[in-house]
């Protein structure tokens, strides 16, 4: 399938970013100071613990997106992997991606230096350079995306992040790519309600996937999910892992709202 709209327009911009960086530290020495970097808190272990008794949530740091604008533009990092720890957050997600999500790897290092708990390095990543970046600046999993990757590519980067301690984090968008996905070992995927081409949003492509994953498969609800009601379907899909931006970072109260969708006073 060709990639258009929306996703060519990232794609492209992220080829000349990751260009850019490699011109500025060689992937030689990224590698070796991502090989250096101490493993951190398991994401696999915690997104295997979650269960519909104790709802595991990935809590992002979204200061933008691409459908809805701005969001929170002076979001902070810190206060964010803050709130997001205390509330009992299973995981926090940041967004690193600049033009459209106006985040930054700096982001991510911040979040990382300020929580104990696994944290996603939510991009387009195209390259090993990206994973050896998030690995150096102390992430526990990496976001893969089934949709703009080839399978030899998948394959690659999901053996290449776990050599690095890391557990990837598996997009996918349909059935299909389920299938290239598990033939690449995935374990844990994220099933993104959103179509990355059209941006529209869809709450039943999730359950639509859920009901053919084997039980070795973890699964992540992604996008759209804005009230414990919509984690309520979900866990009667047997999903138990969802994860959340937008509504999290738009509350009133990060806090109470994070346990709200825990089911948790």
């Amino acid at each position: 399938m060709a990639i258009e709209g929306f996703l060519k327009k990232v794609l492209e911009i992220k080829s000349f970013e990751v260009s850019s960086n490699k011109s500025k530290i060689p992937q030689n020495t990224i590698r070796r100071e991502a090989e250096d970097t101490s493993p951190n808190t398991s994401f696999f272990n915690a997104m295997k613990k979650s269960c519909s008794d104790d709802i595991g949530i990935i809590a992002e740091v979204k200061k933008a997106s691409p459908s809805k604008g701005d969001i929170n533009i002076d979001l902070d990092p810190v206060t964010c992997a803050q709130t997001y720890t205390k509330a009992g957050a299973r995981a926090i997600s940041v967004l690193t991606e600049s033009q459209y999500f106006k985040g930054s790897l700096n982001d991510l290092e911040v979040v990382c230096a300020n929580t104990d708990l696994p944290v996603l390095r939510k991009d387009f990543t195209i390259s090993s350079y990206q994973i050896f970046e998030a690995k150096k600046a102390g992430a526990s999993s990496i976001l893969l995306i089934t949709t703009i990757l080839s399978k030899d590519q998948l394959k690659d980067y999901i053996h290449l992040v776990r050599e690095l301690d890391m557990e990837p984090l598996v997009e996918i968008t349909s059935e299909k790519e389920f299938e290239i996905a598990y033939d690449c070992e995935a374990k844990v995927v994220d099933m993104n309600n959103r179509n990355l081409q059209t941006l529209e949003t869809d709450l039943n492509i999730s359950k639509r996937i859920a009901a053919i994953l084997p039980e070795d498969i973890i699964p992540v609800e992604a996008s759209g999910i804005a009230s414990f009601d919509d984690i309520q379907k979900g866990l009667s899909a047997n999903i138990f892992n969802f994860l959340v931006g937008e509504s999290i970072v738009r509350a009133n109260n990060s806090e109470s709202f994070i346990k709200t969708l825990r089911n948790v006073e």
